[in-house]
């Protein structure tokens, strides 16, 4: 923006050169179009550039020396045209011009076309070829700063005191052109018109314009715009004053959004100071106001405020053109608001001070963008939040909706999507390094605190170093990695959870607690791709689960199998069972899982219950959805003798039930006793009773008989003794 001014600037002063040069000659009564070809050679030799004058140049000099050009073009030598002019008018009174003052009726420049173009080797049409490469894409500093200080150094002694009556600009036409980014944008319908002009008094300035924008030769956006104020200048310190100023754009982009500006503004070219005062913007419901201090125009060192009135979304959506957000609370996003204050340079922008509102939530904060590297740092800690009010609003449409895609699944028979629902592009191209906290939180009757969440994104890696958060007096420590660098996704997971009482959990869940005890989990898993299908067909890893001091209600485990065992066995005399408390306290449940490709592996899951031990070992293949599974059921000894004794011979004993089958069948069908091998259980068990009871009966008969021939109960034991051994 700085160079178009400084070439449009430019443009008017090679303008007034041209008519001061007419003047003189007209002053010598000498017809100025018989100079044209040296005109135009003074233009390419003094300034580079050239300059071809297509029609007449007229005068007139009295009153007031007036000076008339038309259809003049403007390049660099070997260049697209830079510029054209239909037109351009001056009048100056004589007599001020010669005591050093320019007093003039108006200046009229009508028609004006520039026309600014990078091409795809990143050549311009606003700078000459000649000199080094540097040269002709930017300006260098040195020159900046030399400039900077001729500047600073001469303003004192410049005491020109101009009096124009009217600048009036008709019909001018800007066209920005970059191949390099396939971009172009079209100022057209460009008038400005001014008040009196006169040194240290404000004049009035009105200026409308439209605009476009094309990408890749598609229309981005489109707007009409209209800019009222009052310009105070004083030459002799360059220092120069908006007031008043009101800006009004109309953006037809598929909406007809209105947007009002309103500000204050003042700069100093001689300290290289920008102030813009109590600035305003306004788009629809959403109104924003603030301050703005550029200290150095050249480093951009600044600083300021921001505040954005508190306002309801939905409102602004709609105005945007974009769908309302339905949630399951009408009263949420209704309040949203901020307010920072930031500092900066060309380089970095950064809010020392951020403060959001969300409804009831409020969240204090940093955050900061760095312009060169497109990063930006975001830091927020807020107080407390219900999750359930930003739920979508359920509906019948998304209820169908939800029964159709389940329809569709079950028919395609694909259990798990090949779609791809994790994208490579957006990953690839965060810049991110963000963490949030917030004191507390509720999510469908769940109710979380210390809830941490931080990520840090570059080069393709996502890192969500910290997805932590305390409920029901357990920690959860999570982290998640992304690998977008290339295909496939990589996704690497890492998952702690301590102390976490289940009890408490499934009591806010369901209003009663089946389980209670303590847990315990470790998870360490990696996985590839960008579907769910993917992710579940190459998750590898492991992990281990533990619940300590546990109880299972509702169900005293031993009790039922002591009973259903000595219903199928009847070994023995058996004592009726007496009434126990309805529940099955375990000291401890759990097992390590290893995971390849999907398919979880176990062989060592160990439950301690309160009068017998279960063991389980096997496979769980998520990716074909089936379970093959085998626990073992062990009485332990003497824990059942004072409510429900069973045969001495079925403690310690293996009962097995298998499971086995696909995910679809119901648990009564999926896990079975398995019955051949308890039938071989039971049928040792009575062969061994049978042997025991023979072996007595024949201990009996021939101790009767050896005890004629030998004699005497003791020698009779010992011999019957070694014979059964």
């Amino acid at each position: 923006m700085g160079k178009l001014i400084k070439i449009v600037l430019g443009l008017l002063l090679a303008c007034i050169i041209l008519i001061a040069a007419g003047g003189a000659l007209l002053s010598a009564f000498i017809d100025p179009n018989d100079y044209k070809p040296e005109i135009e050679q003074a233009a390419l030799d003094q300034g580079g550039i050239e300059l071809k004058i297509g029609g007449d140049i007229s005068w007139s000099f009295f009153p007031r020396l007036s000076l008339a050009v038309n259809n003049i073009d403007v390049r660099y030598p070997q260049q697209a045209s830079l510029a054209r002019l239909e037109q351009a008018q001056i009048s100056v009174r004589i007599p001020e011009l010669l005591s050093g003052n320019v007093q003039m009726n108006s200046i009229i420049i009508e028609g004006l076309n520039l026309n600014l173009t990078k091409t795809s080797t990143g050549k311009v049409n606003w700078q000459s070829n000649a000199g080094s490469d540097v040269a002709t894409s930017e300006p260098s500093t040195a020159t900046d700063n030399a400039a900077a200080t001729t500047t600073a150094a001469e303003p004192a002694g410049s005491n020109l005191k101009i009096d124009i009556e009217s600048v009036q600009i008709i019909s001018g036409t800007v066209n920005y052109s970059d191949e390099q980014t396939a971009q172009s944008i079209l100022l057209n319908n460009i008038n400005l018109k001014t008040g009196r002009i006169t040194n240290n008094a404000p004049f009035p300035l009105s200026l409308s314009l439209n605009a476009k924008q094309d990408q890749n030769g598609k229309q981005v956006l489109e707007a009409a715009a209209q800019f009222d104020g009052k310009i105070q200048l004083d030459l002799s310190q360059q220092q120069y004053q908006l007031k008043d100023f009101i800006g009004d754009l109309h953006i037809q982009n598929g909406t007809n959004l209105q947007v009002q500006l309103k500000t204050d503004a003042s700069i100093d070219l001689i300290s290289r100071q920008l102030i813009v005062d109590n600035w305003s913007a306004e788009v629809a419901n959403l109104q924003l106001n603030g301050k703005l201090n550029i200290a150095n125009l050249d480093t951009l060192e600044m600083n300021g405020t921001v505040t954005v009135a508190p306002f309801a979304l939905n409102p602004l959506l709609t105005t945007l053109g974009q769908a309302p957000v339905q949630t399951a609370d009408q009263k949420a996003l209704k309040n949203i608001g901020l307010i920072s204050t930031f500092s900066g340079n060309a380089d970095a922008i950064n809010t020392s001070s951020l403060s959001i509102k969300l409804d009831d939530t409020s969240f204090d904060g940093s955050a900061g963008v760095n312009l060169k590297t497109g990063r930006i740092k975001l830091k927020l800690a807020g107080n407390s939040i219900n999750l359930d009010g930003y739920l979508p609003a359920e509906t019948q449409q998304a209820s169908t909706t939800d029964k159709a895609s389940e329809k569709s699944t079950s028919d395609n028979g694909a259990r798990y999507s090949k779609e791809e629902v994790i994208p490579m592009e957006p990953l690839q191209s965060l810049n991110l390094d963000a963490a949030v906290s917030l004191k507390s939180a509720s999510y469908q009757k769940f109710s979380m605190s210390n809830i941490d969440f931080a990520v840090n994104a570059n080069n393709g890696i996502v890192k969500a170093e910290r997805i932590n958060l305390d409920m029901y007096g357990g920690k959860i420590r999570n982290s998640i990695t992304l690998d977008a660098r290339k295909k496939p996704l990589q996704i690497t997971t890492k998952a702690s959870i301590s102390g976490l009482q289940i009890g408490d959990l499934l009591t806010d869940m369901s209003g009663e607690a089946t389980l209670t005890g303590t847990l315990g989990t470790n998870t360490n898993i990696v996985s590839y791709g960008q579907s769910v299908h993917g992710i579940i067909n190459t998750m590898t890893g492991n992990a281990n689960i533990t619940v300590t001091d546990g109880v299972v209600n509702g169900i005293n485990m031993a009790q039922e199998l002591c009973q259903t065992i000595n219903n199928l066995s009847s070994l023995g005399s058996v004592q009726p069972a007496q009434t126990v408390d309805q529940s099955t306290p375990f000291a401890k449940m759990g097992g390590n899982f290893n995971i390849k490709n999907g398919v979880v592996s176990n062989n060592d899951l160990g439950v301690k219950l309160d009068a017998m031990n279960i063991k389980g070992k096997g496979d769980v293949n998520l990716p074909q959805a089936l379970v093959d599974y085998q626990l073992a059921l062990i009485i332990e000894e003497n824990l059942f003798k004072k409510t429900c004794p069973v045969n001495n011979r079925l403690e310690g004993v293996e009962w097995p039930v298998r499971c086995k089958g696909s995910f679809d069948l119901e648990p009564t069908q999926l896990c079975k006793p398995d019955t051949k091998a308890i039938r071989d259980i039971l049928k040792n068990a009575v062969t061994s009773k049978l042997k025991e009871q023979l072996s007595d009966k024949v201990q009996d008969k021939l101790g009767d008989k050896l005890k004629d021939k030998i004699g005497g109960d003791d020698a009779v034991k010992g011999l019957l003794k070694g014979l059964f051994k």
